[in-house]
Formats: structure tokens, sequence, C-alpha cells
């Protein structure tokens, strides 16, 4: 059997990579979590706008999108089951 005294470790240059990749992990991890916290509140705001426009009915200066318009003397579609009475 060989055995020598000699020591194999990583040493300085060892501890300096691993801690460098630990500063890299938790710093990418905060700005992970900065990123998906914004993008969360934006989200939130906007469905909150979308419900805020959703309950305003429209002003005369707002112009009704041509899809919610109805043509004079039409009114809104009758029920399917009705028609047939």
């Amino acid at each position: 059997m060989n055995v020598s005294n000699v020591e194999i470790t990583a040493g300085l240059g060892g501890f300096l990579v691993l801690f460098g990749m630990g500063l890299m992990v938790w710093f990418l991890g905060r700005d992970l979590s900065r990123r998906l916290r914004r993008m969360r509140q934006r989200e939130e705001l906007r469905v909150r706008n979308l419900q805020a426009t959703a309950k305003k009915p429209p002003t005369s200066n707002e112009s009704v999108p041509a899809s919610e318009q109805t043509e004079p003397g039409h009114g809104e579609p009758q029920d399917p089951k009705r028609s047939l009475e």
C-alpha cells in the first residue's frame, strides 16, 4: 500500500470559487424575487383597471366598440327559445 502524508484539498482557490458561486446564486434569487413581485403587482393593477372600466358605463365622450353597438331598431338579441313562441 502506498501511503503518503500529502493532503489533497481544494484550498483557497476552491473556497473562493464556491463562495463566488454562492454569492451569484444569492444575487440571482434576489433579482428573481423582485421581478416576480413587480410582475404580480402590475397584473393586479391591470386586473383592477379592467374591472373598473367594465363597471363604468361609457360616457358620451367615449366611443363604444363596434362589437357592442346595436343597429337601430334591433335592440338586444332575442333568446332562441322565445323566438319559437
